[in-house]
Protein backbone atom coordinates (compact mmCIF):
# COMPACT_ATOMS: atom_id res chain seq x y z
CA UNK A 1 0.00 0.00 0.00
CA UNK A 2 2.85 2.10 0.68
CA UNK A 3 5.48 0.94 -1.23
CA UNK A 4 4.92 2.74 -4.21
CA UNK A 5 7.99 3.65 -6.46
CA UNK A 6 11.40 1.81 -7.36
CA UNK A 7 14.20 3.89 -5.63
CA UNK A 8 14.80 6.84 -7.45
CA UNK A 9 11.02 7.62 -8.21
CA UNK A 10 11.96 5.02 -11.33
CA UNK A 11 8.07 4.26 -11.94
CA UNK A 12 5.58 2.77 -9.72
CA UNK A 13 6.33 -0.72 -8.77
CA UNK A 14 3.06 -3.19 -10.40
CA UNK A 15 2.08 -4.61 -6.71
CA UNK A 16 1.17 -0.77 -5.80
CA UNK A 17 -0.67 -0.73 -8.78
CA UNK A 18 -2.93 -3.82 -8.60
CA UNK A 19 -3.10 -2.85 -5.30
CA UNK A 20 -4.92 0.59 -6.71
CA UNK A 21 -7.21 -0.83 -8.77
CA UNK A 22 -8.44 -3.40 -5.98
CA UNK A 23 -9.00 -0.69 -3.38
CA UNK A 24 -11.26 1.36 -6.40
CA UNK A 25 -13.06 -2.04 -7.20
CA UNK A 26 -13.53 -2.13 -3.65
CA UNK A 27 -14.70 1.16 -2.33
CA UNK A 28 -16.78 1.80 -5.15
CA UNK A 29 -18.96 -1.11 -4.20
CA UNK A 30 -19.56 0.17 -0.47
CA UNK A 31 -22.95 1.13 0.32
CA UNK A 32 -21.79 4.75 1.62
CA UNK A 33 -20.25 5.40 -1.83
CA UNK A 34 -23.32 4.54 -3.18
CA UNK A 35 -24.90 7.05 -0.72
CA UNK A 36 -22.62 9.33 -1.10
CA UNK A 37 -21.97 9.55 -5.11
CA UNK A 38 -18.39 8.84 -5.08
CA UNK A 39 -15.89 8.23 -2.89
CA UNK A 40 -13.42 10.31 -0.19
CA UNK A 41 -10.35 10.18 -2.03
CA UNK A 42 -7.57 8.82 0.35
CA UNK A 43 -4.81 10.30 -1.51
CA UNK A 44 -1.88 12.46 0.27
CA UNK A 45 -4.02 15.86 -0.95
CA UNK A 46 -7.68 15.38 -0.57
CA UNK A 47 -6.87 13.36 2.64
CA UNK A 48 -10.20 11.49 2.25
CA UNK A 49 -12.01 15.19 2.23
CA UNK A 50 -13.82 15.54 -1.48
CA UNK A 51 -16.06 13.31 -2.66
CA UNK A 52 -15.16 12.01 -6.77
CA UNK A 53 -17.48 9.97 -8.66
CA UNK A 54 -14.85 9.12 -11.35
CA UNK A 55 -12.64 5.99 -10.36
CA UNK A 56 -10.17 6.82 -13.31
CA UNK A 57 -9.60 10.25 -11.41
CA UNK A 58 -9.09 8.83 -7.77
CA UNK A 59 -6.60 6.10 -9.29
CA UNK A 60 -4.67 8.89 -10.89
CA UNK A 61 -4.51 10.90 -7.47
CA UNK A 62 -3.64 7.75 -5.79
CA UNK A 63 -0.88 7.03 -8.38
CA UNK A 64 0.87 10.69 -8.52
CA UNK A 65 0.62 10.86 -4.20
CA UNK A 66 0.03 7.86 -2.80
CA UNK A 67 -1.95 6.83 0.15
CA UNK A 68 -2.65 9.18 3.13
CA UNK A 69 -0.24 8.22 6.21
CA UNK A 70 -1.37 5.12 8.15
CA UNK A 71 -4.52 4.58 6.46
CA UNK A 72 -4.63 1.10 7.47
CA UNK A 73 -7.97 0.32 8.27
CA UNK A 74 -10.27 2.18 5.20
CA UNK A 75 -12.72 3.72 8.15
CA UNK A 76 -13.70 7.05 5.12
CA UNK A 77 -14.56 4.72 2.45
CA UNK A 78 -16.42 1.84 4.28
CA UNK A 79 -14.74 -0.78 5.93
CA UNK A 80 -15.37 -1.40 9.97
CA UNK A 81 -12.62 -1.22 12.75
CA UNK A 82 -11.62 -4.50 13.99
CA UNK A 83 -14.13 -5.94 16.56
CA UNK A 84 -12.03 -5.34 19.61
CA UNK A 85 -11.75 -1.73 18.80
CA UNK A 86 -15.29 -0.68 17.48
CA UNK A 87 -17.21 1.74 18.73
CA UNK A 88 -19.96 0.38 21.00
CA UNK A 89 -22.36 2.27 18.92
CA UNK A 90 -22.92 2.85 15.23
CA UNK A 91 -24.35 6.19 16.20
CA UNK A 92 -21.63 6.93 18.20
CA UNK A 93 -19.30 5.87 15.59
CA UNK A 94 -20.90 8.43 12.94
CA UNK A 95 -21.28 11.15 15.36
CA UNK A 96 -17.45 10.48 16.47
CA UNK A 97 -16.70 10.61 12.95
CA UNK A 98 -18.15 13.52 11.99
CA UNK A 99 -16.87 15.52 14.81
CA UNK A 100 -13.71 14.52 13.91
CA UNK A 101 -14.16 16.05 10.17
CA UNK A 102 -14.82 19.21 11.54
CA UNK A 103 -12.13 19.26 13.87
CA UNK A 104 -9.68 18.83 11.34
CA UNK A 105 -11.34 21.85 9.23
CA UNK A 106 -11.27 24.24 12.49
CA UNK A 107 -7.82 22.90 12.99
CA UNK A 108 -7.30 23.77 9.05
CA UNK A 109 -9.09 27.33 9.80
CA UNK A 110 -6.89 27.97 12.74
CA UNK A 111 -3.53 26.58 10.79
CA UNK A 112 -4.49 29.64 8.12
CA UNK A 113 -5.12 32.64 11.29
CA UNK A 114 -2.02 31.45 13.02
CA UNK A 115 0.32 31.62 9.43
CA UNK A 116 -1.57 35.12 8.40
CA UNK A 117 -0.23 36.66 12.28
CA UNK A 118 2.74 34.35 13.13
CA UNK A 119 0.87 33.38 16.15
CA UNK A 120 0.40 30.02 17.15
CA UNK A 121 -3.33 28.96 17.52
CA UNK A 122 -4.81 26.17 19.26
CA UNK A 123 -8.23 24.78 18.26
CA UNK A 124 -9.21 22.34 21.70
CA UNK A 125 -11.34 25.18 23.39
CA UNK A 126 -12.16 28.85 22.50
CA UNK A 127 -10.02 31.27 24.06
CA UNK A 128 -10.98 34.58 26.14
CA UNK A 129 -9.18 37.74 24.65
CA UNK A 130 -9.02 40.46 26.65
CA UNK A 131 -9.20 43.37 24.13
CA UNK A 132 -7.89 45.97 26.63
CA UNK A 133 -4.22 44.54 26.78
CA UNK A 134 -3.82 44.28 22.79
CA UNK A 135 -0.95 46.01 21.73
CA UNK A 136 -1.26 47.73 17.45
CA UNK A 137 -3.67 47.25 14.94
CA UNK A 138 -2.30 43.91 14.29
CA UNK A 139 -2.97 42.51 17.44
CA UNK A 140 -6.93 44.15 16.93
CA UNK A 141 -7.28 41.97 13.54
CA UNK A 142 -5.68 39.09 15.16
CA UNK A 143 -8.53 39.38 17.80
CA UNK A 144 -11.35 39.88 15.39
CA UNK A 145 -10.57 36.87 12.91
CA UNK A 146 -9.97 34.97 16.25
CA UNK A 147 -14.19 35.76 17.38
CA UNK A 148 -14.79 34.91 13.82
CA UNK A 149 -13.24 31.96 13.86
CA UNK A 150 -14.29 30.50 17.16
CA UNK A 151 -18.31 31.50 16.87
CA UNK A 152 -20.73 29.48 15.63
CA UNK A 153 -23.39 30.41 13.06
CA UNK A 154 -25.71 29.75 14.97
CA UNK A 155 -26.23 27.24 18.35
CA UNK A 156 -25.30 24.12 17.31
CA UNK A 157 -23.79 24.62 14.35
CA UNK A 158 -19.96 23.33 13.61
CA UNK A 159 -19.20 25.92 11.01
CA UNK A 160 -18.15 29.49 11.50
CA UNK A 161 -18.24 32.55 9.52
CA UNK A 162 -14.66 32.37 8.71
CA UNK A 163 -14.75 28.38 7.84
CA UNK A 164 -17.98 29.12 5.67
CA UNK A 165 -16.76 31.70 4.12
CA UNK A 166 -13.42 29.89 3.18
CA UNK A 167 -15.75 26.79 1.85
CA UNK A 168 -17.61 29.05 -0.55
CA UNK A 169 -14.36 30.02 -1.96
CA UNK A 170 -12.83 26.68 -2.00
CA UNK A 171 -15.82 25.61 -3.95
CA UNK A 172 -15.68 28.55 -6.33
CA UNK A 173 -12.18 27.65 -7.16
CA UNK A 174 -12.35 23.58 -7.09
CA UNK A 175 -15.29 23.65 -9.68
CA UNK A 176 -14.96 27.26 -11.33
CA UNK A 177 -18.41 28.62 -9.96
CA UNK A 178 -19.56 31.42 -11.27
CA UNK A 179 -19.69 34.46 -8.75
CA UNK A 180 -23.69 34.93 -9.48
CA UNK A 181 -24.19 31.29 -8.31
CA UNK A 182 -21.68 31.39 -5.69
CA UNK A 183 -24.00 34.56 -4.35
CA UNK A 184 -27.25 32.33 -5.15
CA UNK A 185 -26.02 29.86 -2.94
CA UNK A 186 -25.45 32.35 -0.06
CA UNK A 187 -28.44 33.50 -0.53
CA UNK A 188 -30.21 30.32 -0.33
CA UNK A 189 -28.13 29.33 3.38
CA UNK A 190 -29.42 32.68 4.85
CA UNK A 191 -32.80 31.74 4.00
CA UNK A 192 -32.66 28.49 5.71
CA UNK A 193 -30.36 29.28 8.98
CA UNK A 194 -32.35 31.19 11.96
CA UNK A 195 -29.42 33.74 12.11
CA UNK A 196 -28.87 35.81 9.54
CA UNK A 197 -25.99 37.81 10.86
CA UNK A 198 -22.78 35.52 10.86
CA UNK A 199 -23.36 34.50 7.18
CA UNK A 200 -21.82 35.88 4.10
CA UNK A 201 -24.11 37.32 1.96
CA UNK A 202 -22.19 37.68 -1.05
CA UNK A 203 -19.40 36.61 -3.11
CA UNK A 204 -17.83 39.87 -2.21
CA UNK A 205 -18.41 39.78 1.39
CA UNK A 206 -16.63 36.24 1.54
CA UNK A 207 -13.66 37.47 -0.14
CA UNK A 208 -13.19 40.49 1.75
CA UNK A 209 -13.42 38.38 5.12
CA UNK A 210 -10.95 35.82 3.91
CA UNK A 211 -8.76 38.82 2.66
CA UNK A 212 -7.74 39.65 6.22
CA UNK A 213 -5.51 35.89 6.26
CA UNK A 214 -3.06 37.23 3.90
CA UNK A 215 -4.52 35.69 0.82
CA UNK A 216 -5.17 38.82 -1.60
CA UNK A 217 -3.85 38.96 -5.13
CA UNK A 218 -2.38 41.68 -6.77
CA UNK A 219 -2.58 42.34 -10.67
CA UNK A 220 0.76 44.20 -11.42
CA UNK A 221 0.62 45.16 -15.16
CA UNK A 222 4.16 43.70 -16.72
CA UNK A 223 6.50 44.36 -20.12
CA UNK A 224 4.46 42.94 -22.70
CA UNK A 225 8.65 41.53 -24.11
CA UNK A 226 8.86 40.42 -20.38
CA UNK A 227 11.47 42.97 -19.43
CA UNK A 228 10.17 44.60 -16.66
CA UNK A 229 7.05 44.76 -13.87
CA UNK A 230 5.04 48.24 -13.50
CA UNK A 231 4.89 48.82 -10.02
CA UNK A 232 6.33 50.67 -6.80
CA UNK A 233 7.91 48.67 -4.03
CA UNK A 234 10.05 49.40 -1.07
CA UNK A 235 13.17 49.10 -2.34
CA UNK A 236 12.75 52.15 -4.30
CA UNK A 237 11.86 51.40 -7.23
CA UNK A 238 8.84 53.32 -8.74
CA UNK A 239 7.71 52.34 -12.15
CA UNK A 240 3.69 51.74 -11.34
CA UNK A 241 3.37 55.55 -13.15
CA UNK A 242 5.34 54.21 -16.17
CA UNK A 243 3.31 54.13 -19.07
CA UNK A 244 6.44 52.56 -21.56
CA UNK A 245 9.04 49.95 -20.77
CA UNK A 246 12.18 51.69 -19.93
CA UNK A 247 14.45 49.05 -22.14
CA UNK A 248 12.51 48.27 -24.77
CA UNK A 249 9.91 51.29 -25.06
CA UNK A 250 6.72 48.62 -25.57
CA UNK A 251 3.57 50.86 -24.84
CA UNK A 252 2.05 49.91 -21.51
CA UNK A 253 -1.82 50.26 -22.48
CA UNK A 254 -3.54 48.98 -25.15
CA UNK A 255 -4.61 51.43 -27.91
CA UNK A 256 -7.83 52.28 -27.91
CA UNK A 257 -10.72 54.93 -30.09
CA UNK A 258 -11.02 57.50 -28.42
CA UNK A 259 -14.66 58.08 -26.94
CA UNK A 260 -16.44 61.53 -27.62
CA UNK A 261 -16.65 63.16 -23.63
CA UNK A 262 -15.75 59.86 -22.56
CA UNK A 263 -13.31 59.10 -20.02
CA UNK A 264 -11.61 55.81 -20.98
CA UNK A 265 -9.93 53.34 -18.20
CA UNK A 266 -6.40 52.22 -19.29
CA UNK A 267 -6.35 48.55 -20.05
CA UNK A 268 -2.67 46.97 -19.81
CA UNK A 269 -1.47 45.02 -22.56
CA UNK A 270 0.63 42.08 -20.34
CA UNK A 271 -1.11 41.45 -17.02
CA UNK A 272 0.65 39.43 -14.35
CA UNK A 273 -1.20 38.19 -10.59
CA UNK A 274 0.71 38.03 -7.75
CA UNK A 275 -0.29 35.84 -4.88
CA UNK A 276 2.80 37.06 -1.67
CA UNK A 277 2.82 33.76 0.13
CA UNK A 278 5.20 35.48 3.04
CA UNK A 279 5.28 39.39 4.43
CA UNK A 280 8.15 40.72 1.97
CA UNK A 281 11.00 42.19 4.83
Amino acid sequence: MYDRTYPGRRGLKPNFEEGVKGFITWAFAQECCLSEGGVRCPCLKCECRPIISDPEEVERHLKRRGFIKNYWVWTYNGEQLPSNVQRTTTTHASSSRSHMEHREEFSLISDMVGDAFGVNVTYDEPQDFDQEELPNEEAQKFYQLLQEMNTPLFEGSSDSKLSMCVRLLAAKSNWNVPDQCLEFFAKMMLDATPTKDNLPTSFYDAKRLVSKLGLEVRKIDCCTNGCMLFYDNEFGTNDGSLEECKFCKSPRYKVRSKAINRKQKHVAVKSMFYLPIIPRT
